[in-house]
């Protein structure tokens, strides 16, 4: 678990808390998916009551059940948004506040690679973008799978033909989402490139509108900045078409798991080796667990494309930092001018045989009339 909690912390620039909150997320998330099967188990019950005719006399417990699933459902969806949206708001001005003190500590070198636009809006839309994916698709992911794979277990047990055949879509489809890692990362460079390039140039264009409107240049340097505000957006909906395909196709591919379990199924009861009230929980079953299976298929691209702000978060947050005193105490620094002259050229002395001492812990105030050469002394 320690391990797990340092691997989240590292992957997604989480704190230490923050990382806690995630897998207790993950728990709420699990236990919420879970809890909205109960529906389908008082369905089941309905069902088998109304084909063996003991209906009478069950009233009470199917309301009493109705109004406990409820309950329940209302109860883990609170504890749900707590520990998904909430911690993920508290965790984000941690981010932030965190990032702010290690661009402070971290060496002067370290700008020199980056731009303006790279250390502003770009970083803060980093921070944006994984406190989204921190309250909606990563612990979503995470909780759709465990809940799936408690129930895929419990179907083994009831069936394991008609398990086969309901669980054989699930590893296809989240194998043809994960084998687009690499063009989605890929993809994400490239549209981060074209997003700071376009930044740089908005920026520009405010430094420089002076310049611009004096040289007559508007329409030439506009016509140069709405070239890469379409650049970004061309590629953006090529980003969101590659990621559109795998997720789409994975998707198709889900859907096939109810026609497998209505084939297979359907043999099975001719044939005499189920019931039709087995075949009954397993259509509701495929039905209830593919929904949230095809979010977890968009959750998992979402979060693959969230790779390049995470490598670029890293960066940050794991480089070395500036070591030192964070206090100044100085010890005997007077700064002392002795026979001090300073002139523009070799004819007119601005200062001459200027001397004295600024001690340490004094104020020492310079004072003469305008052109006096005060500036000079500095």
């Amino acid at each position: 678990m320690k391990r797990l909690q340092e691997k989240l912390q590292h992957k997604y620039a989480l704190s230490e808390k923050g990382a806690k909150d995630m897998l207790k997320a993950f728990v709420s998330v699990t236990i919420s998916d879970l809890v909205l099967m109960l529906p389908v188990w008082m369905l089941y019950f309905l069902v088998k009551d109304y084909l063996e005719g003991t209906m009478a006399g069950r009233g009470v417990f199917y309301i009493v059940g109705c109004l406990l699933c409820l309950a329940a459902i209302a109860v883990t969806t609170f504890i749900q948004y707590n520990t998904t949206f909430l911690a993920t708001y508290v965790e984000s001005g941690v981010r932030r506040i965190t990032l702010a003190e290690q661009l402070r500590k971290i060496p002067l070198s370290f700008f020199g690679k980056k731009d303006l636009s790279d250390l502003t809006s770009t970083i803060m839309a980093d921070c944006a973008t994984m406190e989204t994916a921190s309250s909606h698709f990563i612990p979503e992911l995470a909780g759709s799978c465990i809940s799936t794979a408690i129930i895929a277990i419990g179907t083994l047990f009831l069936n394991w033909k008609m398990a086969i055949a309901a669980l054989w879509v699930l590893p296809v489809s989240f194998l043809i989402v994960g084998c687009s890692g690499k063009v989605q990362k890929g993809l994400g460079k490239k549209q981060m490139k074209l997003k700071m390039v376009c930044a740089d140039g908005i920026q520009e264009c405010l430094e420089t509108v002076r310049d611009l409107r004096a040289n007559n240049a508007q329409k030439e340097y506009m016509d140069g900045l709405e070239g890469k505000i379409r650049a970004v957006e061309k590629h953006a909906v090529v980003t969101e078409l590659g990621t559109a395909v795998f997720v789409g196709s994975a998707q198709m591919i889900l859907k096939l798991g109810i026609a497998t379990v209505a084939l297979v199924g359907g043999k099975l009861l001719i044939g005499g080796e189920i019931d039709i009230l087995t075949f009954f929980v397993f259509l509701l079953l495929v039905s209830r667990m593919y929904d949230p299976m095809q979010v977890a298929l968009q959750n998992l691209a979402a979060i693959i494309s969230t790779d390049v702000q995470c490598d670029r978060l890293d960066e940050i947050l794991s480089h070395d930092i500036q070591t030192g005193a964070t206090t100044m105490e100085p010890d005997g620094y007077d700064i002392e001018f002795s026979h001090v002259g300073f002139s523009y050229d070799s004819q007119d002395d601005v200062l001459k045989d200027v001397t004295f001492i600024a001690k340490q812990g004094e104020v020492t105030a310079l004072i003469g009339p305008s052109g006096g050469g005060k500036a000079c002394t500095l």
